[in-house]
């Protein structure tokens, strides 16, 4: 390019772009230890490690697909409490992904998929017994089926979606 700028005594390169950039795309990188025209879908896994051999590693995941977690509460810089950092809503790790940092795809219990993706520190792992305790917020309706009561309650943390229907209550 310079010795054409000299040559012609101008600095107007748009006449030779398209020499410039198949000189370019044609050209030995030592870099990828390729011409760009060279990589294709088939060799790109290698020319990006040959570019990154460094960040390469084998991350292991520190949660399992179906593990059950609680994601934390953004606060903010300065903001202290004495509540909980952690949702109250349950979800479940549907997909792990190998990044630079390990990170997530969460679903909810209505199995819909959770906007984003989140990182390890930002999960907790939540044991959960098959008579697992969750926590009525408040009774919304009261009505008799069958000769049973039922109650519609909302359930403490999670969207108005989860509402239902239950037979059994017990106070703390």
């Amino acid at each position: 390019m310079w010795k054409y700028f000299t040559h012609s005594n101008t600095l107007k390169y748009i006449d030779i772009l398209p020499k410039l950039v198949k000189g370019y795309n044609h050209s030995y990188h030592r870099s990828i230890k390729l011409s760009p025209v060279e990589v294709t879908k088939e060799n790109e896994d290698r020319v990006w490690r040959t570019l990154y051999p460094n960040l390469i590693k084998n991350e292991k995941f520190k949660f399992k697909v179906g593990d059950r977690v609680r994601i934390s509460k953004l606060k903010l810089k300065f903001e202290k409490g004495y509540l909980p950092n952690w949702s109250e809503e349950i979800f479940t790790i549907v997909k792990s992904k190998a990044t630079l940092v390990p990170v997530y795809i969460l679903i909810d219990w209505g199995r819909e998929p959770i906007e984003g993706n989140f990182y390890e520190s930002e999960m907790q792992k939540v044991n959960l017994a098959k008579s697992a305790l969750f926590r009525v917020e408040k009774v919304l309706k009261k009505r008799k089926r069958n000769g049973r009561v039922e109650h519609l309650v909302k359930w403490k943390g999670y969207p108005a979606k989860f509402n239902s229907w239950v037979t059994d209550i017990k106070k703390a």
